[in-house]
């Protein structure tokens, strides 16, 4: 099977897992990024100045369950204005739009009551701790 076919299966079974995944849904979610993200990661989720790059990179925070915690910890997550099924929504879609082949071939989806109970204890130093965790993920990494 080629690669492009390959991949493009793959993401078909990770947004086939989302709980009532539509175009509606879609829409929905591509304005939620634009009006609550874009403004820091950029439209592509580059990062800039000082904000993280998430291009082909935030689904590597899934592979530990400090990382998966953290992207919904981090403040625009945690304090976000969206309710937890939303954002619950709007991380599936980052990982998988944005994350591409980051995202592990077994992703479990966040759903709405993991967030729910995660953003309850947003992060605080988010700087320090997630170069902690892309340590041990790198660590981790180069161990498999």
């Amino acid at each position: 099977m080629n690669k492009v076919l390959a991949k493009a299966l793959f993401l078909l079974s990770l947004i086939s897992t989302f709980s009532a995944y539509s175009a509606d849904n879609d829409a929905r979610i591509k304005f939620n990024y634009q009006m609550l993200c874009q403004g820091c990661h950029v439209g592509d989720g580059r990062g800039g100045k000082d904000v993280p790059n998430m291009k082909g990179l935030v689904g590597n925070f899934l592979k530990t369950q400090k990382g998966r915690e953290y992207l919904v910890r981090v403040p625009g997550a945690a304090n976000s204005a969206l309710d937890s099924k939303e954002l619950a929504e709007l991380l599936n879609w980052i990982i998988v739009v944005i994350g591409k082949d980051s995202a592990p071939k077994e992703m479990k989806p966040f759903t709405e009551e993991e967030v729910r109970m995660l953003r309850q204890n947003p992060l605080m130093e988010v700087v320090q701790y997630r170069a902690k965790l892309i340590e041990d993920i790198s660590k981790l990494t180069r161990e498999k």
